[in-house]
């Protein structure tokens, strides 16, 4: 499949969107942009919006990428040549990949984007924007609204709703 424009990867946490976006990447010699990794400074604390947004622009404007995050809530508007990707898995799935994505991380004492790490702390705390699968849980059916509303006012871009790995596998042999 021709690409003439950028890749963005969305769908809800723990999705496994950082996974296709670096193998779309590979596979089309473009730059992975992760907006996790230009998001999160030390001590999770968040980058200014606008300026998180200039470094997007700036990126994108460096030549074709693939952009894994909610790019829309950014500022970034895709544009026509280029191709949207919904990672729009069942709950069940994408909280089971989660689950084991944290307690691995937490485990593993993995370093993340500033250096920061998840903490046992944060996978049972009731508060979903502190806990990584409760956060997913509970956005799960309203990102699926709003990405699938992404989709359908995008006429000018290539769009592809992926309900599961077999589909996603499919789709990368295309790129």
């Amino acid at each position: 499949m021709p690409i003439t424009g950028n890749v963005f990867v969305v769908g809800t946490s723990g999705s496994g969107k950082s996974t296709a976006a670096k193998a779309i990447a590979l596979r089309l010699g473009h730059k992975h942009i992760e907006i996790d990794a230009l998001l999160w400074l030390p001590n999770w604390t968040q980058r200014d919006s606008g300026e998180l947004t200039q470094l997007l622009l700036e990126e994108i404007a460096a030549g074709q990428v693939v952009v894994d995050g909610n790019f829309a809530s950014k500022g970034i508007k895709q544009q026509k040549g280029d191709v949207l990707v919904f990672l729009d898995y069942p709950r069940w799935l994408v909280i089971g990949r989660l689950v084991r994505r944290s307690l691995t991380r937490v485990i593993l004492r993995k370093k993340l984007w500033s250096g920061n790490q998840e903490e046992f702390k944060f996978l049972i705390s009731p508060d979903p924007a502190i806990n990584p699968i409760l956060h997913a849980f509970k956005t799960h059916s309203s990102r699926h609204s709003s990405y699938t509303k992404l989709l359908e006012n995008s006429p000018e871009t290539t769009n592809h709703i992926v309900k599961n790995p077999k589909q996603l596998r499919k789709l990368l042999r295309g790129f």
